[in-house]
């Protein structure tokens, strides 16, 4: 858990304690029910319930995120590997000069060079919008550099000088990592909303815990006649 999440969480509980405290208040008072109670109560739950799901949604992403960049990056027969060994081939079989081999030269070398960045989860906050959207923008345009390497290479005839780099094998490759990229972007979608609604939730608490802080406060002074005992001094034995 995040020190920003442990923050949450303690506003939470706080907002907990201050609806029991508010409903003996009430009790004593002699009020049978009090909206700023119940609202605080259901937006509790709505929290709580919105968090598990967040949390269960974000552990989808990650574990769909991980899958993706093992295949980008990390695994012995991922993208960038691949194109590195495929450029062995292309050089070898293309003069260099020629607008086909140019044009497979700059593909290459933006697979090779592009950056591709680690899970979006900061040690502060959960989730930041922006950043989810850039590493999802990042790993499209790195799928659709690969496809369009793919395709070039079967518009010129390209010939893989070794057997695993048969062109079918890598249209099919280009064509999964894309299909896991529209997946993985659904499910950010999917996480962002979760988030904002977790956002707006809190701050309507933040604004239902000041309203019953002031409710608080006239029940205080409405029982404070009632409660308020003058204590005579005792005599000395």
């Amino acid at each position: 858990m995040t020190p920003y999440e442990v923050s949450l969480r303690k506003k939470l509980s706080q907002a907990a304690e201050l609806s029991c405290t508010l409903s003996n208040w009430k009790k004593m008072a002699g009020y049978d029910s009090v909206s700023e109670e119940s609202i605080l109560q259901a937006l509790i739950q709505q929290i709580e319930t919105t968090s598990q799901h967040f949390d269960d949604q974000l552990e989808r992403y990650r574990n769909l995120s991980e899958k993706r960049r093992r295949l980008a990056s990390e695994s012995d027969d991922c993208i960038k590997k691949l194109t590195d060994r495929l450029w062995e081939d292309i050089s070898y079989q293309f003069r260099g000069g020629t607008v086909a081999n140019d044009l497979l030269k700059i593909l290459c070398q933006k697979i090779h060079r592009f950056p591709l960045p680690d899970f979006p989860v900061s040690r502060r906050n959960p989730l930041h919008y922006k950043t989810v959207r850039l590493h999802e923008d990042s790993y499209a345009l790195f799928g659709q550099y690969f496809g369009w390497l793919v395709d070039l290479l079967l518009v010129v005839k390209f010939t893989p000088v070794r057997p695993p780099h048969c062109l079918e094998k890598l249209s099919e490759q280009a064509a999964q990592f894309n299909v896991l990229t529209q997946q993985v972007m659904l499910e950010a979608e999917t996480l962002r909303k979760l988030q904002l609604t977790k956002d707006q939730l809190y701050r309507q608490l933040y604004q239902s815990v000041r309203t019953a802080k002031g409710r608080l406060l006239l029940y205080k002074r409405e029982t404070r006649p009632a409660t308020d005992h003058f204590i005579e001094p005792s005599e000395p034995v």
